[in-house]
């Protein structure tokens, strides 16, 4: 397959993830040398867009050995690399799961003092509220709430097609590039289980995250409490001597 118009990285770089979404967990891509004779581009085009796949987690690069898959592709679990920041929409999709929503709601409120000064504010500021959940051929995985800084008619916006991902509504406004995490394990409470559908107490895992357009602009806030039982993170962890 031989590659023409637009960014040639780019172009590469889908090229490469259509081959790791056929491929198994560490299995071997072909050299550097094959892939660039197979799309017709530089070695150099073809190393730029596996740095890119390795900042994203989803192949990992071993000098003088070759370069292995560490995403997973499964029909029966949902499994995700968390270093990677894709929309939930996206990853139930990506799964061959039909993406829903659930229980959804939205206002505008003040946010709490924490939340607001993260989202580079020194008093409570107006924050348009989202709380949904999300499902996975319409069985519950995360129950999310999002704090968007408000701007004038995006509740209206919003509402034009509220079941979108979050990630291309915000595109008009703050676009993200990257977020900072923080991951906690909790136990649901009466008001998460009434959420997520629970019988009985249940261990979620709890990400907190704010993401920041490219150069760094505070873009929203989010709590998601994630089913550990339907939805599986990993991340590959290097050894550095």
């Amino acid at each position: 397959m031989k590659l023409t118009n637009r960014s040639l990285s780019s172009q590469v770089k889908e090229a490469i993830v259509a081959m790791i979404n056929e491929s198994s967990f560490m299995s071997k891509l072909p050299s550097e040398n094959k892939l660039a004779a197979q799309l017709g581009v530089s070695r150099n085009t073809v190393r730029e867009a596996l740095k890119i796949l390795e900042n994203q987690g989803l192949v990992i690069l071993r000098h003088g050995i070759g370069t292995f898959v560490t995403s997973y592709n499964s029909n029966d679990n949902i499994r995700y690399n968390i270093a990677q920041l894709d929309s939930t929409t996206k990853i139930l999709a990506e799964h061959g799961y039909v993406p829903g929503t659930k229980s959804a709601s939205h206002d505008i409120r003040k946010a709490n003092d924490r939340i607001s000064k993260d989202l580079g504010s020194d008093s409570p500021m107006d924050v348009l509220y989202i709380e949904r959940v999300r499902t996975a051929d319409d069985v519950p995985i995360v129950f999310v709430e999002d704090y968007i800084p408000y701007q004038e008619g995006m509740v209206e916006k919003f509402e034009e097609n509220c079941n979108a991902s979050l990630f291309r509504f915000l595109d008009k406004y703050t676009p993200v590039s990257f977020s900072s995490c923080s991951i906690h394990a909790v136990l649901s409470d009466e008001r998460l289980m009434d959420k997520l559908c629970l019988h009985e107490p249940k261990a979620l895992l709890l990400l907190q995250q704010m993401h920041y357009s490219a150069q760094g602009v505070p873009a929203f806030y989010s709590d998601s409490y994630f089913l550990t039982d339907r939805l599986e993170f990993n991340i590959i962890r290097r050894f550095i001597d």
